[in-house]
């Protein structure tokens, strides 16, 4: 049974501001939890329930084994605290990490005011299958750690360094600032030097006035068919596609 205290945290853990606070956020379901512990990723907190442990015997125990701070709760104590509305029967509480720019040989991806989860987070699943693992958050960008971006990025979290309110203007000395728009010129256009900066801008209104004079490129993906524009995740990944098929193959 779980303590009013604990639940009282982790429902706080729901809010932007209890995850800031605490420097915590949560994960829920088999599979992301799984995806956690492939990563090495050690949890401070885990409840899940007898329904959820009956068929998932070994991974409970597992966990159990590593974490003295794992117990079973009821159905209706786990409904309490989770953040959807089926609870899966098991969530964790993760740490989270702080990173600093360390190696400006990398390339990012800037994330300029996106403000929906499910876009945020298929972008950083696309960033960790492109093997682009530095991402950087404005200021007015959903929180990386919200449930919803955790739940759709599907574990990418746990591959990732993330840093958020960072200046695009850091990048400006050091690296080839790339933005993307449906007005720009197509990647092939352009002479683009690694390391670089990609920026993706907003779902409704694209690029910041800001964000587009610091921009050495502005990049596009030619239309075949019709439609107005893309969705920024799908544009996203195309063009992160097409940088790092451009990059040098490592060792030449």
């Amino acid at each position: 049974m779980m303590t009013k205290a604990e639940k009282k945290h982790i429902q706080f853990l729901h809010r932007r501001k209890g995850r800031n606070k605490n420097g915590q956020f949560i994960i829920e379901g088999k599979r992301l939890v799984q995806e956690a512990l492939k990563a090495g990723e050690q949890f401070l907190f885990t409840f899940y329930t007898d329904e959820f442990s009956q068929v998932n015997k070994e991974m409970v125990e597992k966990i159990s084994s590593h974490l003295p701070t794992c117990q079973q709760i009821s159905d209706k104590e786990m409904t309490s605290i989770t953040t959807t509305d089926t609870p899966s029967g098991i969530l964790a509480v993760c740490s989270i990490p702080e990173y600093s720019i360390a190696d400006n040989d990398e390339n990012y991806i800037y994330l300029d005011n996106i403000s929906d989860p499910g876009n945020m987070g298929t972008l950083l699943r696309t960033s960790v299958w492109f093997g682009i693992q530095n991402i950087i958050l404005s200021k007015q960008c959903v929180d990386i750690y919200n449930p919803k971006v955790v739940r759709s990025g599907m574990g990418a979290h746990f591959y990732l360094k993330s840093i958020s309110n960072l200046s695009l203007d850091t990048f400006r000395e050091s690296h080839t600032i790339i933005g993307a728009d449906q007005n720009g010129n197509t990647v092939d256009d352009c002479e683009i030097t690694p390391p670089w900066v990609l920026v993706l801008g907003n779902e409704a209104h694209g690029l910041s006035k800001n964000t587009k004079r610091l921009l050495d490129h502005i990049i596009s993906i030619p239309k075949v068919g019709c439609g107005e524009s893309l969705n920024v995740a799908i544009a996203g990944g195309i063009l992160m596609e097409k940088l790092v098929e451009r990059l040098p193959a490592e060792g030449t």
